[in-house]
């Protein structure tokens, strides 16, 4: 039970990252098609943002912020290289770049607490499989 609930706060703080993530550069975006794919992608984490919060608060555990640090770092660096270049070549960089972190993150959190049901590691799972299919998706725009 605890590894559930870590694993979920820990979904928790990365999916919101996600999300703050791509609403700082959505409103940068120049191709219609490339703003529709952003908000479906933001839609899609906001989905199993629900997911996680439904849980968590199913086995009575609050959800989890992304650490300060880490959101303002997330903020700045974005704007820093929007600054440089703000073309959607340069979003879709970015938000590829994100993706591969909360890759790498999620999967680190479900080796750290491999105790999980398996009904949270499939949760965790299908944020693995959003971050890969949203990489695949952001390809067309490099």
């Amino acid at each position: 039970m605890t590894d559930d609930i870590e694993l979920l706060k820990e979904c928790d703080a990365g999916v919101k990252l996600g999300i703050q993530g791509i609403s700082n550069v959505i409103n940068n975006a120049f191709e219609k098609e490339f703003v529709a794919l952003l908000e479906s992608y933001e839609n899609k984490h906001l989905d199993i943002l629900n997911e996680i919060t439904e849980k968590l608060h199913e086995n009575g555990a609050s959800t989890k912020k992304p650490h300060p640090l880490a959101r303002l770092n997330s903020k700045l660096v974005t704007n820093m290289k929007l600054m440089l270049n703000s073309s959607d070549e340069k979003i879709a960089d970015i938000m590829m770049d994100g993706c591969n972190m909360g890759i790498k993150s999620v999967s680190r959190y479900m080796n750290e607490y491999s105790g999980a049901s398996s009904e949270i590691m499939y949760i965790a799972n299908q944020i693995v499989s959003l971050e890969q299919d949203f990489m695949d998706d952001l390809r067309q725009y490099l």
